[in-house]
């Protein structure tokens, strides 16, 4: 966050008249602390640029007023009076959605108990839009949100502040617009970041085996086939037809899990398909002889190419146990399944494709492991549904699950499902912005054939959200490859 302190022209020009030889000028104190600060555009705290600023200029040095949008939760704006106001005064208006105040670290200090929020856009007719009393935040960088429901948009919000101790202190206010293009605001509820300072491929590729030039070799001759074992052992390897894209693009409707155990790699595939089709295609090259060459990185995050035959799981009836479309014809998706378990027989990451992890399918095609988590409960249902949408229409790889098994969703048909993972898209249901679909290309309690291809609405039901899980990961290589615009999920007819 850049911010810079405006002096005004009063102010210079009484500088300037004060004679600079005179042996009676006092000492010029070494910081006026200025009661409004200018805020930049790229910071972190409200959208847009402009100025905050309040009531009094008498705060001690190093807890001004710019401390309280620096996006830096060890410092504070701290003001000795009970009454006062906060004022930002933006460049353009928005629609405030919500706003989180942050208590600060360590102080004696506290937050008022009780202030009004109010927006205008003339800096003179104000309309209230929040009002909270007896509020407490009992502790260090203790963060509390709170949703207003204006769908008006103001240049200028006022909190007046009242508080019962004689010091008041702030870490932090943030504003969240309306339509919100980031989840700045929310990532303190997220975890386990898997970043690398090793490696770009994330936390699970450190310190793992490095490419030779006999690993190249063996990963592109396609007569080797992959070693790694399946959980089923009377899955064996046979010879199927591929049609790599039945509908003319990838679609998520390809990917449709059988009787491998691999749903987290599969509700990659079907948001890869989802989010960035076009980049599918630019990795699978048809070698015209029933042979296909992947390019993938290596646990370096190097780039390596893996080249399959048309050989795929089946069982001891022959029918196909991979990933598939519709039908025991492979397509994309089994393709990218296969180049999954070759990858593994060299670097050993995951021995079996069963229960792999969302974060081991992902980086093997994008080449970055940055990755987190929301965990269970961790956000209500308007938190989590800003997340979904912010995070799909910025072109990250989202899939999930649900902690608890067999509970209805909303009204039903459908039901939970837990240990199994889902892909995250938007949904043209009424009832809910995103659902979730399973790569089953059906789910419990809904019809099979599905019309649907599996994708359940997530509606505010006051029980579903909280059991909700996801793991989002950076696009990386696939990042140029977004769809400009994500529609609703809309299955091809079969």
């Amino acid at each position: 966050m850049k911010h810079s302190y405006l002096i005004t022209a009063s102010a210079i020009l009484s500088m300037l008249l004060v004679p600079s030889c005179s042996k009676d000028t006092p000492d010029v104190p070494e910081e006026h602390v200025y009661p409004y600060v200018s805020i930049s555009s790229d910071n972190e705290n409200v959208p847009g640029s402009g100025v905050v600023s309040t009531q009094y200029s008498d705060s001690p040095s190093g807890s001004d007023i710019g401390k309280l949008m620096d996006n830096d939760l060890s410092t504070a704006f701290v003001t000795p009076h009970k009454d006062f106001y906060v004022l930002w005064s933006g460049n353009k208006p928005f629609s405030l959605k919500s706003y989180t105040i942050v208590s600060p670290a360590g102080s004696e200090a506290s937050v008022p108990e009780s202030w009004i929020l109010s927006g205008s856009n003339d800096n003179k007719a104000w309309v209230q839009i929040d009002k909270k009393t007896g509020q407490s935040f009992a502790g260090s960088n203790i963060r509390k949100e709170y949703r207003v429901y204006s769908s008006s948009t103001y240049k200028y919000y006022r909190f007046m502040f009242t508080s019962s101790a004689s010091v008041s202190a702030i870490s932090e206010i943030y504003f969240a617009d309306g339509t919100a293009t980031d989840i700045k605001d929310l990532m303190y509820l997220t975890d386990d970041d898997t970043h690398s300072t090793l490696t770009p491929m994330g936390r699970f590729c450190e310190n793992r085996h490095k490419t030779t030039a006999s690993d190249l070799a063996w990963l592109a001759d396609p007569s080797n086939e992959p070693t790694i074992a399946f959980d089923d052992s009377s899955i064996s390897w046979g010879e199927f037809d591929v049609d790599l894209y039945p509908h003319g693009s990838p679609v998520p409707a390809d990917v449709n899990q059988h009787a491998i155990g691999d749903c987290c790699a599969l509700a990659v595939f079907g948001s890869f398909a989802y989010v960035f089709p076009e980049f599918i295609k630019s990795i699978i090259t048809d070698n015209g002889n029933r042979t296909y060459t992947v390019k993938m990185f290596d646990p370096q995050g190097e780039r390596i190419e893996v080249t399959l035959s048309s050989k795929f799981p089946k069982d001891v009836d022959n029918n196909i146990t991979g990933v598939t479309g519709k039908g025991d014809v492979a397509c994309w998706s089994s393709i990218l399944e296969k180049a999954v378990m070759k990858w593994n027989s060299i670097y050993h990451c995951n021995n079996m494709i069963d229960g792999i992890g969302i974060e081991h399918t992902a980086p093997l095609f994008l080449g970055n492991g940055d990755s987190f988590a929301i965990r269970p409960g961790a956000m209500d249902y308007e938190q989590m549904q800003r997340a979904v949408t912010v995070l799909l229409n910025k072109g990250y790889v989202l899939a999930g699950g649900f902690h608890d098994d067999k509970e209805l969703i909303g009204n039903g048909p459908y039901r939970t499902i837990a240990l199994h993972a889902f892909t995250f898209v938007f949904c043209s249901s009424s009832l809910a912005v995103y659902g979730m679909r399973n790569p089953w290309g059906f789910t419990d309690g809904g019809p099979n054939p599905d019309p649907d291809d599996g994708v359940i609405p997530i509606v505010d039901d006051g029980k579903t959200q909280p059991m909700i899980d996801i793991r989002v990961c950076h696009p990386g290589a696939a990042a140029e490859y977004k769809q400009r615009t994500l529609l609703p999920y809309t299955p091809p007819t079969f």
